[in-house]
Order: structure tokens, then C-alpha cells, then sequence
């Protein structure tokens, strides 16, 4: 098996909206429903403080009395908290050199903030990250500044990411300049930067090329150059796709392969296309409001998914096989993905999930291994939706 590379153990990522979480109305109406049911219940009178210490006191209230006050303890807990937008909830991720692991999700499901979480670009809430054996969770900005050579980003919008004011041999060339990997007027500078272009399939005549004069297809190229440049392990493509049509793509999909087996890349692939992401991942993960759902081999994912959220993911990719097309089964989800800043109680999915029991409003499914290799959190997993 291949060496680890990178690794994250528990990882947060939270953003402080300033506010405290308000449920004076939720516990008013939880209230005044378990006192009015328990004096139907029991023809007597107890207020909300007596009824939870009667839950705790085991005495049996009932299912639909237990499930209010549980509701009533569950949003007392949470009334005054400080709120924050969950990004990501405890992820686990472990990627091997050489390989690529795939990302995909929801938009607003935490995938571009993990990417950037692990690259140091945001300060993580909680949990670790090891690059290469070393804990680099608290390093400081001095501490990283040489790892940046070995980490590198390829965004997603492949103009905005590029300075209009700079020709694209000094985008390619100003973190070399930045890492002392050469001096300004160094003769092979400006050699390095076009044997780097014509590696990512751009003329020697672009070096002097501003943004503008390009097409989207041949910006992101310079993205991907300009990433290449230092000679990093580890690239987290985040999204460096989907901006482009199909034809592009497969273009910077296979350059993306082929830059990969001859500097020996590792890439966190991070997408919403699910037939790309098949394309060019070894190992896929599938993340919902934060959370990690499911995570395996790529081939394992498609042939067998066991989370509901995967199901439904994997039903909406367009089929070419008209015959395929007629017979495959589409599975809708009802409503929107839920807010990121109050959560769903339980498991994150069952507002939306076609087989949600009362388990899953109540408990938080573990992520774990139902077969060698293949992780999952659902109470349900592999069952037929």
C-alpha cells in the first residue's frame, strides 16, 4: 500500500455568524403540548419541569409524551448557544500518494471549505491535520510557508483567480520568485516557466499574454500551471471543471492524468459532477451539510452505494444508452437542503430521507466500516429506497 500523505482526524470548520440561537418559541410550544397531553393522559396537572424529571426518573409517560419532552430537553440545550455556520462536522479523511480521491455534494455541503481547511487557508475550529507524518494543525504562517511549495490550489472560476494586471508568465512565475527557487533576472527563470506552459499545453508566445486574452479553457491551464510550477505533492482541485464545457473538460481532465503519473500528484478532486469525478478518482467521498456520508473505492461506490443521500446522487446522473435512460429509476428528494447554521437533530439527512425512521431524528449515525474499505453513516444503510 501506498505511503500516507495527508491526513485529518475530527475536522471542524466553523464560521461565527455573531448570533445566539432563540427557541423561546419552540420550548413554549413544546411546553404547553406535554402539559396539555399529560393532563389528558393522566387527568392531573404537572408543569414542564416536573414531566422531564419523570422521564428521568424512568417513569413511562408514553411514546408520543417521551418524545415531547425529549424535544423540550433537546432545545433547552441548545436556546443561548453562540450560533456558527457548520462548514464541516468531524471529518475523517486519509489520501495515499499518487492517488486521487474524489469530493462530491450538495452546493453549500462544506466541500471547498475542507479543501481550504486542509491546505491552512482557514484556521481549522477543531480537529488535526498531518501532512507527510507532521501535525501541521497549529502551524503558524512562518511554519507553512514551506510547505506552500509541497500544497497547492486550483479554483474554481479560472479568471477571477488570475491577477488582470499581470502577463501570465509573471501569474506562473511570481511564486517562484516568492520561494527563492530562482532570481529575477535568472536566464533559466524564464526557461522553467515556459517548459511549465508547454507542460500544460501553452505556446512559449503566451508568456507575455495577459488574462483577458484568453479562453477559459486555456486560463485554467495557466491555474494549473501556476499550481504545477513549485513542484507540489498534493493539489486540491476545487471545482477546476465545472466552469468549462465538456469538451474542455475531458481535455483538462486527462492533462490533470497525465500530470499525475509523471510528478507522482496527489489530488483531493473536489465536484459536483459525479460521471467526472468516476473519471479521475480512485476513491470517492460523499459529503451532506458537513458531514462525511459515505466513503470508498470508486468503482464500490458506483456498483453498490449504501446511504440513501449516494442513491439519490447517483440516480440523477444523465444516461447516453437510451434503453438505460427508459429503465433507470430517478429518486426525487423532497425540499432544500437544510440550513447549515441550525441543524437537524439526529442524522443530518432525515428531513429529506425517503426511509427516515424515529432513530434518525433522535441519534447521530456513526461513520463507520460495513465492509473492508467502505464507510458509511446511516442507521439503514443498503436499505432499498
Amino acid at each position: 500500500m501506498s505511503k500516507i500523505l495527508l491526513e485529518t482526524r475530527g475536522l471542524k470548520q466553523y464560521f461565527p455568524t455573531g448570533k445566539t440561537r432563540n427557541e423561546r418559541k419552540n420550548l413554549k410550544r413544546t411546553a404547553n403540548e406535554a402539559i396539555e397531553l399529560y393532563k389528558k393522559m393522566f387527568n392531573a396537572e404537572a408543569d414542564i419541569h416536573q414531566l422531564v424529571d419523570m422521564h428521568k426518573s424512568g417513569k413511562d409517560l408514553g411514546k408520543e409524551l417521551t418524545d415531547l419532552v425529549l424535544d423540550y430537553e433537546t432545545y433547552s440545550a441548545l436556546h443561548g448557544q453562540h450560533l456558527c455556520v457548520i462548514a464541516n462536522d468531524g471529518i475523517d479523511l486519509v489520501i495515499y500518494e499518487g492517488e486521487t480521491v474524489g469530493l462530491v455534494g450538495e452546493s453549500g455541503c462544506g466541500k471547498s471549505t475542507l479543501g481550504r481547511t486542509i491546505l491552512k487557508l482557514y484556521k481549522p475550529t477543531a480537529g488535526e491535520i498531518f501532512f507527510e507524518g507532521e501535525n501541521i494543525t497549529n502551524y503558524t504562517v512562518t511554519q507553512m510557508m514551506p510547505l506552500r511549495k509541497k500544497m497547492q490550489i486550483i479554483f474554481q472560476d479560472p479568471y477571477s483567480s488570475l491577477n488582470p494586471k499581470m502577463t501570465v508568465g509573471q501569474i506562473i512565475g511570481e511564486a517562484l520568485l516568492e520561494h527563492g527557487m530562482f532570481k529575477k533576472k535568472d536566464p533559466e527563470y524564464e526557461k522553467y516557466v515556459k517548459k511549465i506552459m508547454n507542460t500544460c499545453g501553452l505556446a512559449d508566445y503566451m508568456i507575455y499574454r495577459y488574462p483577458h486574452e484568453f479562453s477559459g479553457g486555456q486560463r485554467q491551464r495557466v491555474g494549473i500551471a501556476r499550481a504545477l510550477a513549485l513542484k507540489p505533492k498534493f493539489i486540491v482541485c476545487d471545482e477546476a471543471v465545472s466552469a468549462l464545457d465538456v469538451s474542455i473538460q475531458s481535455q483538462i481532465i486527462n492533462l490533470l492524468n497525465d500530470l499525475q503519473k509523471e510528478f507522482h500528484l496527489s489530488y483531493l478532486f473536489i465536484s459536483h459532477d459525479l460521471s467526472v469525478v468516476k473519471h479521475i478518482s480512485d476513491r470517492i467521498g460523499v459529503m451532506y451539510l458537513g458531514n462525511m456520508v459515505e466513503f470508498t473505492d470508486k468503482k464500490e461506490l458506483y456498483a453498490n452505494p449504501l446511504h440513501p443521500y449516494t442513491k439519490v446522487l447517483l440516480s440523477a446522473i444523465p444516461e447516453t444508452d437510451l434503453q438505460k435512460m427508459r429503465t433507470k429509476r430517478r429518486i426525487l428528494l423532497e425540499g432544500d437542503i437544510p440550513s447549515n447554521i441550525i441543524t437537524p437533530t439526529g442524522c443530518k439527512f432525515h428531513t429529506r430521507c425517503p426511509i427516515a425512521k424515529d432513530i434518525c431524528k433522535r441519534e447521530i449515525p456513526q461513520f463507520k466500516e460495513e465492509k473492508p474499505g467502505h464507510f458509511v453513516a446511516c442507521h439503514f444503510s443498503g436499505a432499498e429506497l
